[in-house]
């Protein structure tokens, strides 16, 4: 069924509104699009737009020749999968882990997640790792909008497609700094910190900047969980994680240093040329 749907999806649309496949009929499926709910926090989804009166509860989306692509950092909450894999991972197992999110530090930033494990029956802290989820974001996020109210007033979006965007260079390039800034962070401190990536991401990511030596080495700080979404089944796609790879600091710092991340300034030129053309420019005022 896997590979009938990746030839059926060539088309740009929602793979999943709130929390379940497009495809998805059945009454739990209706009972969560309903009421506007998100089944990864259970809550009503948070994402807004100012285009729709209800919640934006585009999870993830169809992209050519790949798997859905997650848009919504709370898709990666699923079963906390990623959560049960690092504690194994990086303590042995769950035993005596808590989770805690949106953990600030000053000068360093907010973590998205702290698993923490403490000594039985006390609140002496034995270790603890940070989990970090990389999502993807998306350009002309008003077509997915279009995409969600023909959804949800009964169209079969399936046999459209809906001209948005991914913007993976800018979410590679803000996720790039986080990774060199809490990462060094970590190394220091010779914790660990988790780097939940979806496969999609993962690989622009590596190509763009022409990582090397990305394996697996249990002395790394920087650990990445490689993941995608598996649409084997068409009422609910689970998150799995593919491969688990590693990298040292002074290795993304390397490969950082030797990008070039500037584009040809022929473009930005390009750009005041047709803000020229179409007298945008205010006059500087005497």
């Amino acid at each position: 069924m896997g590979e009938l749907l990746r030839v059926l999806h060539r088309k740009h649309y929602p793979a999943e509104i709130f929390g379940y496949p497009v495809e998805n009929k059945l009454e739990i499926a209706s009972s969560f699009r309903e009421n506007y709910m998100c089944p990864f926090i259970r809550e009503r989804c948070p994402k807004l737009s100012r285009l729709i009166d209800y919640p934006m509860g585009v999870c993830s989306v169809w992209w050519p020749d790949n798997n859905p692509i997650a848009i919504c950092p709370k898709r990666f909450l699923q079963d906390n999968t990623i959560f049960i894999k690092a504690a194994n991972h990086i303590f042995g197992s769950t035993n005596n882990v808590l989770l805690f999110n949106e953990v600030k530090l000053e000068s360093v930033g907010t973590f998205d997640f702290v698993l923490v494990k403490h000594k039985p029956i006390s609140n002496i802290i034995e270790d603890f790792c940070v989990v970090e989820f990389q999502t993807c974001s998306t350009t002309s996020t008003g077509k997915l909008v279009n995409a969600i109210k023909d959804y949800m007033k009964g169209e079969d979006i399936t046999n459209n497609s809906y001209s948005f965007g991914m913007n993976t260079y800018n979410d590679i390039k803000l996720s790039f700094i986080q990774m060199l800034i809490k990462g060094q962070v970590f190394e220091v401190w010779g914790k660990k910190i988790v780097w939940a990536v979806q496969h999609f991401l993962y690989e622009n990511f590596v190509n763009r900047f022409n990582l090397k030596d990305m394996h697996f080495d249990k002395k790394d700080a920087n650990i990445f969980f490689v993941c995608n979404l598996d649409y084997s089944s068409e009422d609910e796609y689970k998150i799995v994680i593919e491969r688990t790879q590693s990298s040292a600091i002074e290795n993304l710092i390397k490969a950082f240093q030797g990008a070039s991340l500037a584009p040809n300034v022929d473009e930005f030129i390009e750009v005041l040329h047709s803000k020229l053309v179409l007298k945008l420019g205010m006059k500087i005022l005497q």
